[in-house]
């Protein structure tokens, strides 16, 4: 299992397996509650998810990561490396 360093070794792998079961069970996966639920964390309306926004996104598929776990999660999805979670990177973790 590979080990993410925020600060701390963190198992991102099981994180991620974590939230895709948490995301199976909240049978929310579909693009419209997908971008609803962007929208509705998005409470700057920058188009962005800062970390905290992100915690209120996973929150609605009733995932609460520890912040080590959210931070890891966040700097993994962040492909394009500005730290916030955009839309598309968003889709991407969540489906």
């Amino acid at each position: 299992m590979a080990l993410y360093g925020v600060g701390l070794n963190v198992a991102v792998e099981r994180i991620i397996l974590d939230l895709k079961l948490h995301i199976a069970k909240s049978n929310q996966a579909s693009l419209k509650n997908l971008q609803r639920i962007f929208e509705k964390a998005d409470s700057n309306g920058n188009h962005k998810l800062s970390l905290k926004e992100f915690e209120k996104a996973l929150a609605n598929f009733g995932f609460f990561p520890k912040v080590v776990d959210l931070q890891a999660l966040l700097k993994h999805y962040d492909t394009n490396g500005d730290g916030q979670i955009d839309y598309d990177e968003f889709i991407v973790a969540v489906r």
